[in-house]
């Protein structure tokens, strides 16, 4: 059985799909397409049915394309409404010797979750920060070692439920199960980062269309998340109000011409306004002042909340997301942020696009898991692949194939899974 997994980041300008085969540490792509999106807005699902139609676009070109059905999806979801916290939880060991099994581990980690929190809010990640033995600790899953006690130290990352329950029911009124969510600013991490920078210090900037993530990360994991009112869209609005021209042809524009070099010397006319009185014709060199403009005063607010680290030191500081998407961004960010930035973009075959560093990501976070729960429940399976035991996965609870109760739907199965409190 090879892992095939389908990642889906439904974000506010664009819907992203992407189905790979994770082999050892490397990811093989398989398909990969992303479409504009209709329905969001900052994070929220307004059009409930556009959304569905789109996710179903991408479901099905994929499925063709594979000759097999997409059955199950990871979901990034935006980090817009993310909070952050640090907890742990303590069960004792159930082996007759005091060896730690898979069932061990998920219950310490259902028992760091167990903390008050506002009630719009609903717990979507929990990750093992350090294991505690009685005679060691360890970041290294403990599965066989011996302790009579087991103490995970964990990540909990929180969203608004409101969100995260849009998020689930579109992709399953789309026709797949949701097999694991995170949000994009971990994910991300996951493809942009070496392990040394995790440890040591980084700073994601994640450029959406409408607002943009930053995240730090440390001692291996992240420690905090904030947002920021600005993104892609900025860009495009300063560029329709400087040349007085719609919105949409100015996101043609920066998306076919857009640059921040200033030494641009292409002086090529791209665009003519013309008025009653007067001829004005607009270069790629108009374009990238009107952009290096934009992207300083965006940084200028990114700055902002970098600002609240304020340590005195200098951290790997890396943009990605597709509102980053302009040759030179980097170069304008180092300028306003006074440190070494860096755009990232995938090596992937396939995926060479900074919109799809979070569903590389997610493979890689989806391949994290497999560890605490053994082998998860691929997303397809290829016509000449034997199908398995089923074993799914859903957040942190181990369940077994539904026999039962067969009115009750999926979106409510969903819910149960993820969000119950047994063990």
């Amino acid at each position: 059985m090879k892992d095939i997994y389908a990642v889906l980041d439904i974000g506010s300008a664009t819907i992203k799909l992407l189905v790979g085969e994770v082999v050892s540490a490397n990811i093989n792509i398989l398909f990969s397409k992303k479409i504009t999106s209709h329905g969001i807005r900052k994070g929220k699902i307004e059009n409930m049915p556009s959304v569905v139609s789109e996710i179903k676009l991408l479901l099905d070109e994929a499925s063709k394309s594979l000759g097999a059905t997409i059955t199950k999806v990871a979901l990034c979801i935006p980090s817009f409404h993310a909070h952050i916290y640090q907890s742990d939880g303590i069960t004792k060991v159930n082996s007759p010797l005091d060896q730690i099994t898979s069932d061990d581990v998920v219950r310490a980690l259902k028992l760091s979750k167990r903390f008050e929190l506002d009630k719009d809010e609903e717990v979507i990640s929990v990750i093992p920060t350090m294991f505690q033995l009685d005679t060691k600790s360890m970041k290294e899953v403990p599965i066989g070692a011996k302790s009579a006690s087991l103490k995970a130290e964990s990540l909990i990352i929180t969203t608004k439920k409101k969100l995260l329950y849009g998020y689930i029911s579109a992709a399953e009124k789309a026709g797949v199960e949701v097999l694991d969510i995170t949000i994009n600013a971990y994910a991300c991490a996951k493809e942009a980062f070496d392990a040394v920078y995790l440890q040591e210090g980084a700073i994601l900037i994640d450029i959406g269309y409408r607002t943009s993530t930053v995240a730090f990360f440390e001692g291996g994991y992240l420690k905090y998340i904030a947002q920021a009112g600005v993104g892609g869209y900025d860009l495009t609005k300063k560029i329709a109000t400087s040349w007085q021209i719609p919105l949409d042809k100015a996101e043609v524009y920066k998306v076919k011409y857009g640059t921040c070099d200033l030494n641009i010397g292409d002086e090529d006319i791209i665009h003519t306004t013309r008025d009653k009185e007067f001829e004005k014709h607009y270069t790629q060199k108009d374009l990238s002042e009107v952009l290096s403009a934009g992207v300083k005063d965006i940084m200028e607010v990114i700055k902002t909340k970098i600002d609240v680290i304020n340590d005195g030191r200098s951290y790997e500081t890396v943009i990605v997301g597709g509102g980053g998407e302009l040759p030179e961004i980097d170069r304008v960010a180092s300028e306003i942020l006074q440190s070494a930035v860096r755009t990232y973009r995938p090596d992937t075959i396939g995926a060479r696009d900074m919109s799809f560093v979070s569903c590389l990501g997610m493979m890689y976070y989806l391949n994290d898991r497999a560890k605490i729960l053994g082998h998860l429940d691929p997303s397809v399976v290829l016509p000449d692949i034997s199908s398995t035991m089923s074993i799914r996965f859903k957040g942190l609870t181990k369940t077994k194939p539904v026999h039962g109760d067969k009115k009750k739907g999926k979106f409510s199965k969903v819910i149960e899974n993820f969000f119950s409190e047994e063990d």
